[in-house]
């Protein structure tokens, strides 16, 4: 029963999961194809963000890497790829200021944030190290198949739930621009309709991470692969 009851809940996240990465990666397909309101890129927007926020200590540095796009609260530092940092597209934006609004999560929300970038590395890289040694384990006769495939999918759903209960604070993130969007395209409501819809599957991205694991791990966490996070 409980191997049961495990595997309807692992399969059922990972369907969730699966329409969340078909889902962003659908919507920013499109937005790509979108051009921006007005001619800020990327970067320009979120700096004309954080400006508006009184927040003038981040710094947007282009890196282009497997891991990119992402906030640093301990260096106060915004990564973002090229094309995002110099694009023009809704999809630049949408990628550029929901990574930007993070800088505006501090105290008790900086605890918060922390720990979703935590449940953001666990979902990429521990489902792969983790099938790697239950593997050898099995091989080797220490772990009988039966309990291995039970234990897989244990720490499967254990990291899925990880990753989908950290969500609220992307969701957060996307509320610190609410006032930001209203003013800047008070004339632009297409694009300020397109661009929530775009925010939204921002905040989702990262649930696809599980399914992406062996990825993740093999190109950016083994020695030699490539840096994550740029000096």
């Amino acid at each position: 029963m409980p191997f049961l009851l495990i595997g309807l809940a692992l399969f059922a996240g990972l369907a969730l999961v699966r329409w969340a990465q078909a889902r962003h990666a659908g919507m920013m397909l499109k937005g790509s194809r979108v051009n921006a309101p007005t001619a800020h890129t990327g970067g320009e927007i979120a700096l004309v963000f954080l400006k508006s926020e009184g927040i003038d200590d981040v710094q947007i540095v282009e890196h282009d890497a497997l891991v990119t796009n992402y906030f640093d609260p301990a260096r106060r530092r915004l990564f973002l790829r090229s094309e995002v940092a110099r694009g023009t597209t809704l999809t630049a934006w949408s990628i550029a200021l929901h990574e930007a609004a993070h800088a505006l999560q501090t105290g008790d929300s900086l605890g918060e944030l922390k720990w979703r970038q935590s449940c953001i590395r666990m979902s990429r890289y521990l489902p792969t190290l983790a099938v790697l040694v239950i593997t050898g384990m099995t091989l080797f006769k220490v772990l009988m198949p039966r309990y291995a495939i039970f234990i897989a999918a244990g720490v499967l759903l254990l990291l899925l739930l990880l990753n989908l209960g950290s969500v609220p604070t992307e969701l957060n993130a996307n509320k610190r621009l609410r006032r930001f969007l209203e003013e800047h395209l008070k004339n632009h409501g297409q694009a300020h309709e397109r661009l929530n819809e775009l925010l939204f599957c921002m905040a989702i991205r990262e649930t696809g991470d599980l399914l992406s694991s062996p990825r993740y791990f093999f190109l950016s966490a083994l020695p030699g692969t490539g840096k994550s996070r740029p000096s």
